[in-house]
């Protein structure tokens, strides 16, 4: 009798932890419920002064949910028109797709384009133009730092990560592809918050000089990575053809830096350049 409970508590003991691990996504990169954030850890923060981790060289996978589910994302924009770009994670799937103009007010989105072999897609809107951003080609260097603004957990925040290399990322679940990205480290997070960096999906990444370098597509927070779409996924979509570099002026003035990169954060999505996409499942 002695020996059955044993056994029975050991059972519970695995059945316990099995859950726990399913429901915080171990330590694998993937892509949360962003509206239902689980994990509250504190974030695995690399300091400045410690030596900088080996690349992910063997590539990672990242897991998406089979069915779609109402959610948040990031977006951007990239022109005059109204043209946004965002990931194909945030929009795949969704019966509705809106922009967010501020406090109760949906843009809807007139048409969406994903991309079948890149996480990337390209939104329109008819009535939200905002000042835009311009793209770069241009891959940084692994040690070069990157600024990746948005909405993680649906909340406006930004994060400081420094480039690791080249890797690919293999995605499994509702659909299956396989893409070159830029594997990061996270240095800071403004302001500080733990857990999942679900919801800054599809958000730019800029680079010291003002320009976006890619866009965020996973992350695995307990091991402090962050991935981001190689910036040839730019040219490969039609926005900078020959050119390596969009419109100088509407690159960010100053570029960005460790002290303002927050700052600059907070005002292009006051001014919606970087706004918040909701999809509504169908």
């Amino acid at each position: 009798m002695r020996r059955g409970r044993e056994i029975f508590l050991y059972l519970m003991i695995i059945v316990f932890i099995i859950f726990r691990y399913a429901a915080e996504g171990g330590d694998s990169p993937r892509r949360p419920a962003p509206n239902l954030p689980r994990v509250t850890e504190a974030p695995v923060l690399v300091p400045d002064d410690s030596p900088l981790p080996g690349n992910d060289s063997r590539g990672v996978t990242v897991e998406l949910d089979r069915e779609v589910k109402s959610g948040v994302g990031t977006a951007f924009a990239v022109d005059a028109e109204g043209t946004f770009i965002t990931a194909r994670h945030v929009v795949d799937g969704c019966g509705k797709l809106y922009l967010v103009r501020g406090p109760r007010q949906l843009e809807p989105v007139t048409s969406s384009v994903a991309a079948t072999s890149r996480d990337f897609a390209v939104l329109r809107s008819e009535s939200l133009k905002p000042d835009y951003v311009s793209l770069s080609r241009k891959s940084p260097k692994r040690g070069d730092d990157g600024y990746m603004m948005g909405f993680p957990q649906g909340k406006a925040a930004d994060v400081r990560a420094t480039v690791l290399g080249d890797t690919e990322m293999r995605s499994v679940g509702r659909y299956r592809m396989r893409e070159p990205v830029l594997a990061w480290v996270e240095r800071e997070r403004r302001p500080t918050f733990g857990g999942s960096l679900g919801g800054i999906s599809g958000g730019p990444v800029f680079d010291a000089e003002g320009y976006v370098v890619g866009t965020v597509v996973a992350g695995a927070p307990r091991r402090g990575r962050v991935y981001t779409t190689h910036p040839r996924v730019f040219r490969d979509a039609g926005f900078l053809r020959d050119a390596d570099r969009g419109d100088a002026g509407h690159a960010l003035r100053g570029g960005v830096t460790r002290d303002d990169f927050d700052g600059k954060g907070n005002s292009l999505r006051a001014g919606r350049t970087i706004a918040q996409v909701y999809c509504e499942a169908g």
